[in-house]
This record gives C-alpha cells, structure tokens and sequence, in this order.
C-alpha cells in the first residue's frame, strides 16, 4: 500500500524529468507560439510535440515507478515551471491535465 501512494522515487528525480520536458517544450513550442505571436505550426504539428512530451512523461513515471503523491508532484511541478516559463494558463491546463491523464491511467500487463 505504501508503494502505491509513496512510489520508490525521490523529488530531485521528479524535478529533473520536469525540468528535461518544460526544455523539450521550450524549444519545440515557446510561449510565444502558444500565445499565437510569432509563427505558426499545423494543428497536426502542435498535436505531435506535446504527445511527444506527455508519452516522455510516462515512460519516467513509469520508470520512476512513481506512487500517487510522486504524480500528484510531477503534476503540479509541470504546472508551476510552464507558468514561471510564461505559457498562457488555458494551454497549462490543457496540458497538465493530459499529463495527468496519461501518467494516472493504470497500465496493462
């Protein structure tokens, strides 16, 4: 039961995935592209990058073998680095949310 809630990872950990996908994120799509300045990518093309970070995200969680309070601190480090980053909120919400939708969803054998 404590596995479950606690996980076997340490928050630095949690932080350095946190930090290597808001880097990813930085360089494929910066706030300014999410604020609509500056240019423009194909709906398709946005899609494809934050699948890409969100499937990075769970293949570390999972590897992290994170617990829920590890999630819940994955969750809520990726929200508050967007935001120090400058992205818009409705595009954090978004994303966390997707976040947390996939890191959360039970893994099948």
């Amino acid at each position: 039961m404590f596995a479950k809630l606690f996980g076997k990872s340490t928050g630095p950990s949690i932080q350095n995935v946190v930090d290597a996908l808001v880097q990813e994120l930085l360089r494929r799509y910066p706030p300014s592209m999410a604020s609509g300045e500056g240019r423009r990518l194909s709906p398709q093309a946005v899609t494809n990058i934050l699948e890409q970070v969100i499937n990075k995200a769970v293949v570390k969680a999972t590897e992290l073998q994170l617990g829920w309070f590890g999630k819940a601190k994955l969750a809520n480090s990726f929200r508050w680095s967007l935001k120090d980053r400058g992205y818009p909120e409705k595009f954090i919400e978004v994303l966390t949310e997707a976040l947390i939708v996939y890191v959360t969803r039970q893994q099948k054998p």
